[in-house]
């Protein structure tokens, strides 16, 4: 079994947190150490004036967090954490501006993880910063840490992504149709809600619901990151280590459609069901990113699963070390989303080290995934994941995994 994941950001780490805020503006600058003040403890933040002094500073100290003012004199925020995206590979990237910048922060999807708006209010930059620091303790190893954190895109599905591309040139198109398109897709789903989570959009408490993200961000926003900046992209199956998106699709939707189903039924609220099915549909994305990153290895590791008869995350372990799981789960926290679908994906096999007593959108996905495998089984040779009954005895009815075997077994659209 993997190793229990802990959040705590000192876990696994002699250092202190290190947070680098580049700014232009001395005042601002002055006021972000004692906005901190409370975790000095634990993290030791540096600032620089200036993003040349910012690339100096990066060349002495490793840093976990980097966070830039967006306009800036000579340099701006956004060449400045392209430099730091190749310098220091693994640090999570933040802009911070103004929301009249609103475009701008567009066009720099493809450098940064997060935004800021500014001035920040001191519990949000608190917050945010303190989240992405812990992210670090859900993986171990530096290399996937690094290559996770250059992820910009997740592949999508071709046939989805020309119905999107049609529906966008459509003059009358309705948010509720590219809603339906957009959230049956792995990529658009989590890149559509990086984007309306972040604090571009000054939301009060996060959202799962694609449908909601789309109205937040509007159809115009829509068609600019399908058409024009390209963090909407097909994928090339050459680059998928042998894995089959058609297949990895079926599975998650049918998974999605289940925790949506389960959640339904134990009369969870509003905010738990879409948790649950957006953390249903994303709960495999980390096989997209190692698959993209070790393609090769990926596709001996499934060949190795297949002989053996394995677990397809035990094979990842054997093979890398770390899992899909955890790599899901450390992208799409990197990425900002709401933090019940980060800990649904991060924990969907092993939910007990969640650490929560209570039904939740990890419940959902975490049954959900075993019964798809057990009754829809989708790869020949690999044994279906376990489902770990002592957590369901603490946070279910005792008839609850009966019932939904049966739901699920009765549902011809699973």
């Amino acid at each position: 079994n993997p190793p229990i994941m802990n959040l705590d950001p000192a876990i696994g780490s002699n250092r202190k947190v290190t947070v680098l805020f580049v700014d232009d503006e001395p005042l601002i600058l002055g006021i972000i150490p004692r906005l901190l003040s409370q975790l000095r403890e634990e993290w030791e933040v540096k600032t620089a004036t200036s993003a040349a002094q910012g690339l100096r500073m990066i060349e002495e100290t490793v840093f976990d967090v980097v966070v830039s003012d967006l306009k800036m004199p000579g340099m701006g925020g956004v060449e400045f954490l392209r430099h730091v995206r190749q310098k220091c590979p693994h640090a999570a990237r933040i802009i911070f501006s103004s929301y009249s910048d609103k475009q701008s922060v567009l066009d720099c999807l493809d450098v940064i993880h997060q935004f800021l708006p500014k001035p920040v209010p001191s519990e949000l930059l608190v917050a945010t910063i303190q989240r992405a620091a812990m992210m670090r303790s859900i993986l171990p190893g530096a290399e996937i840490r690094e290559k996770v954190a250059q992820m910009v895109r997740i592949p999508s599905m071709p046939n989805l992504y020309l119905e999107l591309i049609q529906q966008l040139k459509s003059a009358d198109v309705a948010i509720e149709d590219i809603a339906k398109t957009v959230s049956q897709d792995l990529g658009m789903t989590a890149q559509i809600l990086k984007l309306v989570n972040s604090a571009l959009f000054g939301l009060q408490q996060p959202t799962s619901c694609v449908a909601d993200a789309i109205s937040y961000v509007g159809i115009e926003t829509v068609k600019y990151l399908a058409l024009v900046s390209g963090i909407f992209s097909q994928f090339e199956s050459n680059k998928l280590g042998g894995i089959s998106m058609e297949i990895l699709w079926r599975h998650s939707m049918r998974t999605a459609s289940a925790a949506k189903l389960i959640a339904k039924n134990e009369g969870a609220s509003r905010h738990v069901i879409a948790d649950a099915f957006a953390a249903g549909l994303l709960h495999d994305l980390g096989k997209l990113v190692i698959a993209s990153n070790y393609s090769e290895d990926y596709e001996e590791l499934a060949q190795m699963a297949q002989a053996r008869n394995l677990e397809w995350l035990v094979a990842e372990r054997e093979a890398f070390g770390f899992d899909h799981a955890e790599v899901g789960g450390y992208l799409l926290g990197l990425w900002g989303l709401p933090t019940a679908v980060v800990e649904a994906v991060s924990f969907h096999h092993f939910p007990s080290r969640a650490n929560q007593w209570n039904f939740t959108a990890l419940t959902a996905v975490h049954a959900a995934n075993v019964l798809v495998q057990t009754q829809r089984p989708a790869h020949g040779g690999i044994a279906a994941p376990q489902v770990d009954m002592m957590y369901l005895a603490k946070n279910c009815r005792p008839t609850a995994w009966q019932d939904w075997c049966a739901d699920i077994a009765e549902d011809p659209s699973i």
